[in-house]
């Protein structure tokens, strides 16, 4: 009978320190979720803010057609002076060539914040809100390097996670990648029977905008250009964001940790870069943007059909 109550007694005594390690691990939780959203809050102020300043700055310049096909792209370009030492500092045109088609030079960073799945309730508003929709790096030899995990219909996401990034894999389709084709400019990039039709209509995407790395010259960009490229057809996306992260990538973790390997020494490196993200965590969209080491060169909204540019005049 005592032997029973002592038993009892040690099952409540274990009861209540689960008990209450279930309670510290949900206040540990609700802490980091709380702390999470406003971080993602605040960023997404400031980018309100730094988009809407660069565009005040903007004085209407002129208009322009291209043609894709048989579709007429309208353009209005809108010339941003500069004024900042590390706008004047860099004299390169934000603008491919002279056409004023494409945009970045080498190095340039190319974004959205809109996420690629508008037709997931709920996952769509969190993914835009707290990481954004995808970045790319410009290499003007190459085209654009990227990391994207859009896995085949026959391909299990779980086999993909589970797959050593250091390891031979048929995971090409989602590893780095370069792409020589202008998905951002491009009015007919998408069907009307895409599932994103309905939100994006035919473009990529109906804002992006671009930013370029201060303080580094022709030779640092070709080193990150390098290490990029090193990457592509092997490191498999990372679609656990935060772990895993030695061999794989997600897209704005791709970007700042190639700019990590020349910015930033190698003892110092760390698998959550500290380049171009000033909170060395995992790198979102607005990182990239609001970091100390970047600015912003342009920025384009699609409007009523009409192709919105603002961007840094050329000197």
């Amino acid at each position: 009978m005592a032997k029973d109550r002592k038993t009892r007694r040690k099952r409540i005594h274990i009861g209540h320190i689960l008990k209450r390690l279930l309670i510290l691990f949900l206040f540990f939780c609700l802490g980091g979720i709380t702390y999470s959203f406003g971080v993602a809050t605040y960023e997404n102020v400031q980018t309100s803010i730094l988009i809407n300043r660069f565009k005040e700055r903007a004085i209407f310049e002129y208009e322009e057609t291209f043609m894709y096909g048989n579709t007429e792209q309208v353009r209005k370009y809108y010339a941003v002076e500069r004024t900042e030492t590390y706008e004047l500092s860099d004299t390169r045109s934000i603008f491919e060539d002279d056409t004023r088609r494409h945009f970045g030079k080498d190095g340039d960073v190319l974004m959205t914040w809109d996420s690629p799945f508008p037709y997931i309730p709920v996952f769509h508003q969190f993914m835009t809100y707290y990481f954004g929709g995808h970045a790319a790096l410009k290499s003007e030899d190459l085209g654009y390097l990227e990391a994207t995990g859009f896995p085949n219909s026959n391909q299990s996401l779980i086999d993909i996670i589970l797959t050593p990034g250091n390891e031979p894999h048929e995971y090409g389709n989602v590893t780095a990648h370069i792409i020589s084709y202008d998905i951002w400019t491009d009015p007919n990039y998408r069907t009307e029977s895409d599932e994103s039709y309905n939100a994006y209509g035919s473009y990529y995407r109906e804002r992006f905008f671009g930013v370029r790395v201060k303080n580094v010259n022709q030779e640092m960009i070709d080193q990150v250009i390098n290490y990029a490229e090193e990457k592509t057809g092997q490191a498999i996306y990372n679609f656990l964001f935060f772990l895993d992260m030695q061999y794989k990538y997600y897209c704005t973790d791709y970007i700042s940790r190639s700019y990590q390997s020349v910015m930033v020494p190698e003892e110092e490196q760390r698998m959550y870069a500290n380049a171009l993200n000033d909170d060395g965590f995992i790198t979102s969209v607005n990182d990239i943007l609001l970091s100390k080491d970047t600015y912003l060169t342009f920025y384009v909204e699609i409007k009523d059909n009409i192709f919105n540019v603002y961007y840094l005049a050329d000197l």
